[in-house]
């Protein structure tokens, strides 16, 4: 997708605080995120907001009247104007609320503007509570009087009626006003799902009467690991729980602002920090402790001890009793079955029961299902509906349960299939837990992925490969945030938005009306309030993009700088520190040798972080790559020549400068386009066991003059790795004890193929990453 101009918006903005201090009337802007579906402007005189103007709410609806005191607030906020509220509905100079709009959609509003009156007119109370949002939103928050609203008609109403965002309080603990606070982020971008990640090995979160050493035991951890799994801990004891009467304070907040919360106790993987508390319930008795790093666990419930039945049980009732919700979410993501395949009793249980392996499922995996629907039926049994992660699909699921697609569109369009009903929140897509720009070195901790906002905004939720029919299972989306390297609220802000606000288009806005240049135009507006708010945010919009292809000559690269419209952008090649006083971009220009690009972009009023990019040129840059054996398709590079491109990738697994070959072995050869002399070779290799992808097992490298005979100059395999789970990138050098002639060189890279016993995922298939081959 093209990049695309928010400055215009800014500086209308800045026209706008102009034409303020000349005494001109500050007017509001409808084309607010989300986009409401129909904006109709109305000729005529707009409504002018002062200190007589009055919020009317219907006698007696005690919910608009908690809405009319919210939007009070809102407009107080923003216009430093706190309207008094009022029942009288008729009159001029009011705001009024009301319900019973004629729509078929339950969520819709009509908001119309003239200048005696604003009306907002829900076909529900939410519907109504979406109108104060798309009025509040439509303020500009200079705080400047007096401020008129245009005449108008909007109606608007969302795509999905599931509007999901899921915040993990047990990696790391947030406080009741954090969650308040995160509830009202969701509210602000009609969002009306919070998934509530209570539980997890690294700590227990929401009090069990019952079982008081959850919350004595299992919500705190001894310390917590540095980093990604480095094996140095910060000595520092982390933790803590909400009572059921937090929990229930934290629900109504919700529910005034008409988001249900969703909480969700994992089960019945995920489940470490439980078993430190009552080891009785894992299949080896422990000794368990409260996880003090990242990651999956081998230790879960003991699925055939029916004391765990029991407790799983138990929890849920008091869960139910506290969250009064439609849905419980019992995960069952991610729940290896190494224990139950050498536990007596989880052995006996899949007896008794006939569990039988297939040529797709094996019997512990119908142990799973079966665990996992005993949880169903108990929790439908009590008038909710159950929800899980795409893993509850594998040995049967559930009749009436919601698949919350995590691992990419399968798992839903699978579920919808079956007639279940999907929420599509793809790791690919939806985890705002993942870098938001390839320039990690500049960014906090986050896990090792990249999701720029560009790429959560072209989501598309349905797959063409289903019917209409079973289109209409696809019930929503959910942007989820799991917090092991967030360990304070504002980063979570920051992690979250302002792709928060691409997701809630998704949500939100019909795909024929999406468009992410007009989101990118209309963000500052959000921006803005997001400042008034205090909420922290990411600004990698504005930064400098730099792009590279193939140059007039040989051997070299063309750069391209791009930033949004009014920017300057200054640039460096010798490494040091941009400034205003750094040499002027002012159109494409080539490199042919290596070297440290870092730009800027200077603003009116302000400049953005640098923007770097290590330039590596060789014989082999830009040249063509012959895939003797072809890459997986999902990690293929960004460009056909990805790999003498010039550009390294870095340890975003993800970012599109790696190619992937999945249970297969590299093997490609480079036309270096002429015969030359060559005698050293570089491969630059990621590993990243998190995500599956190995270190090379040996490394082969042929020459050839004519690319028929290939000569072999390099033979050298590799031992299997050990038990270490750190991310690094490895270079491969090759230096040849003298110069060879050459035009083609043939690498070839051996797979692990299956990962190791060690790993969590051993058997499964391993993969290998390459990035940028040099040749000199």
């Amino acid at each position: 997708m093209k990049r695309r101009n928010i400055l215009s918006a800014i500086a209308l903005l800045l026209g706008t605080a102009v034409s303020l201090a000349q005494g001109v009337k500050q007017t509001a802007n409808y084309r607010v995120v989300p986009l409401p579906q129909e904006i109709n402007m109305k000729t005529g005189q707009g409504f002018t907001l002062n200190a007589q103007t009055r919020i009317a709410y219907p006698q007696g609806n005690q919910t608009l009247k908690r809405d009319a005191q919210l939007l009070a607030e809102y407009l107080q906020t923003a216009t430093r104007i706190r309207p008094a509220l009022t029942t009288e509905m008729a009159g001029q100079n009011v705001i009024a609320l009301s319900v019973g709009l004629n729509h078929a959609n339950t969520e819709a509003y009509r908001l119309t503007v003239n200048k005696d009156r604003i009306v907002i007119a829900g076909a529900s109370a939410a519907g109504t509570f979406y109108g104060i949002q798309t009025l509040r939103k439509a303020i500009l928050q200079t705080g400047a009087q007096p401020f008129t609203f245009p005449a108008v008609e909007i109606t608007d109403y969302p795509r999905f009626g599931y509007r999901g965002a899921m915040l993990d309080v047990a990696r790391h603990f947030f406080n009741v006003d954090e969650v308040k606070t995160f509830i009202d982020m969701l509210a602000l971008h009609n969002i009306n799902r919070f998934h509530w990640h209570l539980t997890d090995d690294q700590g227990w979160r929401i009090e069990i009467k019952k079982y008081p050493l959850l919350t004595q035991v299992s919500a705190f951890r001894k310390e917590t690991v540095i980093g990604r799994n480095t094996g140095q801990f910060d000595g520092k004891p982390h933790g803590g729980f909400y009572t059921q009467e937090q929990a229930r304070e934290i629900v109504k907040y919700a529910a005034d602002r008409h988001i249900m919360v969703i909480p969700e106790v994992d089960m019945p993987g995920h489940m470490v920090a439980a078993l430190a508390a009552y080891p009785q319930l894992g299949c080896t008795g422990g000794p368990y402790e409260v996880l003090k790093s990242w990651g999956v666990a081998h230790d879960v419930l003991c699925a055939g001890n029916p004391q765990t039945l029991t407790f799983a049980k138990d929890v849920l009732t008091e869960v139910m009793d506290v969250f009064p919700g439609e849905y419980i979410n019992i995960g069952g993501d991610e729940c290896p079955k190494t224990s139950w395949e050498k536990c007596p009793r989880c052995q006996a249980r899949i007896k008794a029961e006939g569990l039988k392996a297939d040529g797709k499922h094996s019997a512990e995996e119908r142990l799973q299902s079966y665990f996992m629907s005993e949880m169903a039926r108990f929790i439908t049994a009590h008038g909710r509906r159950v929800a899980g992660w795409d893993e509850i699909l594998e040995g049967g699921i559930a009749p009436n349960a919601t698949v919350l697609s995590w691992r990419g569109m399968e798992g839903g369009v699978e579920a919808a299939r079956l007639g279940h009903d999907a929420v599509m929140c793809p790791v690919s897509h939806l985890y705002l837990d993942y870098y938001p720009t390839k320039d990690r070195e500049q960014e906090p901790l986050a896990f090792n992925g990249f999701i720029p906002i560009e790429k959560t905004y072209d989501f598309n939720p349905v797959s063409p490969e289903l019917t209409p029919q079973q289109a209409q299972h696809i019930i929503g989306v959910q942007a989820n945030l799991w917090t092991e390297y967030m360990d304070n609220f504002p980063h979570v802000q920051y992690m979250a938005l302002p792709r928060l606000a691409a997701a809630c288009e998704v949500q939100w806005t019909m795909p024929e009306k999406k468009n992410f240049d007009d989101f990118a135009n209309r963000i500052p507006q959000l921006l803005s309030l997001y400042d008034k708010l205090h909420y922290r945010y990411g600004k990698h919009l504005f930064n400098v993009d730099i792009r590279v292809k193939g140059a007039s000559r040989g051997h070299a690269v063309q750069v391209e700088l791009a930033a949004r419209k009014g920017a300057q952008i200054h640039y460096t090649l010798d490494g040091s520190k941009p400034t205003k006083a750094s040499p002027l971009y002012a159109a494409p220009f080539e490199v042919d040798r290596s070297c440290l690009l870092r730009a800027i972009a200077v603003y009116p009023g302000f400049t953005t972080q640098e923007s770097t990019e290590k330039l590596v040129v060789s014989k082999a840059t830009m040249c063509p790559v012959k895939f003797n054996v072809a890459p997986a398709a999902k990690y293929a590079g960004d460009s056909p020549c990805e790999l003498t491109n010039g550009l390294q990738g870095n340890l975003l697994f993800n970012s599109g400068r790696w190619v992937g070959w999945c249970d297969n072995d590299l093997d490609l050869t480079i036309d270096l386009g002429k015969e030359m002399e060559v005698r050293q070779f570089s491969i630059r290799t990621l590993v990243s066991p998190s995500q599956w992808i190995m270190p090379h097992r040996g490394l082969y490298i042929w020459i050839s003059t004519d690319g028929k005979y290939f000569e072999d100059i390099y033979d050298l395999p590799a031992d299997p790795m050990p038990a270490d789970k750190a991310d690094y990138i490895d270079t491969d050098n090759v230096l040849l004890p003298m110069p060879q002639k050459a035009r083609y060189v043939r690498f070839k890279l051996l797979s692990e193929r299956k990962m190791p016993a060690w790993h969590p995922n051993a058997g499964k298939s391993a993969w290998v990453f390459v990035d940028e081959i040099t040749i000199d």
